[in-house]
């Protein structure tokens, strides 16, 4: 009778350890120091997102600029292209041995500029300038391939899981609320005020990018109050079965130190 009582988890079991094997594979291969003491949760704000802009693409550049530097990639070649600039083509190698996060954005001494001939292009989606969340997010998934690539690691389930094994990534650099906040966009009535075009496009379910919030806040010891207090507020209940999981998830520790 007191089972009516129990929490359901948020996520099935086999997902649920894809995300910890995920996370595992993230701090063993992208700079766990860095992880452990200069990653922090960014939030959608004004605080963390600061600059006065002009036009479409300053903002995008103001964005990217800011995701760039909280991700320790500011010493990498990006540059960011208006869309009608760019030209999709497969990133070419910079020859890492190593991914070495740069502090500069924090209190660490910063990492020296990558010395290299070679240009990393991106670009956008201008719709999404008009939902920052969506295109900081967007952001950070490029950033999060670009890091995956140049590694030349394969994420837990190979290559077939390139993308979602991304996602994760990208939570793990501390995107994870603006990641939660844009994995889902509600249509609407009549759909004439929906704009495909500005909204993220995730891979993994609602549920999965909260779960993976919440496996980075146990790791950074953040309290529910700081890490659901952007959050759209329908998305906190499942926060808190996602945390409730891992607490007594012994699972969790196989793969994890949890805090």
């Amino acid at each position: 009778m007191l089972a009516i009582f129990n929490t359901k988890p948020l996520l099935p079991e086999q997902s649920a350890d894809w995300i910890y094997q995920c996370f595992a594979w993230a701090l063993a291969n992208f700079d766990r120091q860095e992880f452990n003491e200069r990653t922090r949760l960014i939030e959608p704000t004004n605080a963390f997102f600061p600059g006065r802009v002009d036009s479409v693409h300053a903002k995008a550049v103001n964005i990217f600029s800011h995701c760039q530097r909280y991700a320790g990639l500011s010493h990498w070649p990006f540059v960011l292209l208006p869309p009608e600039q760019f030209s999709q083509q497969s990133p070419a190698l910079l020859g890492l041995t190593t991914i070495e996060r740069d502090s500069s954005g924090s209190e660490g001494s910063p990492v020296s500029l990558l010395s290299t001939d070679t240009v990393l292009a991106l670009s956008y989606q201008p719709q999404q300038t008009l939902k920052p969340e969506d295109l900081s997010s967007s952001f950070a998934h490029l950033l999060a391939q670009h890091m995956v690539a140049q590694s030349q690691q394969l994420p837990p389930g190979g290559r077939d899981y390139f993308i979602e094994a991304t996602e994760v990534v990208a939570i793990f650099l501390g995107f994870g609320v603006m990641m939660v906040n844009s994995a889902y966009s509600f249509k609407g009535g009549c759909g004439s005020c929906y704009n495909a075009s500005a909204n993220r496009q995730a891979s993994l379910s609602e549920n999965e990018v909260v779960f993976a919030l919440a496996v980075f806040c146990q790791l950074k010891s953040i309290p529910y109050g700081q890490a659901t207090r952007y959050l759209k507020a329908h998305l906190r209940a499942s926060y808190k079965r996602a945390v409730k999981q891992i607490k007594s998830d012994i699972k969790a520790n196989n793969y994890l130190t949890l805090a």
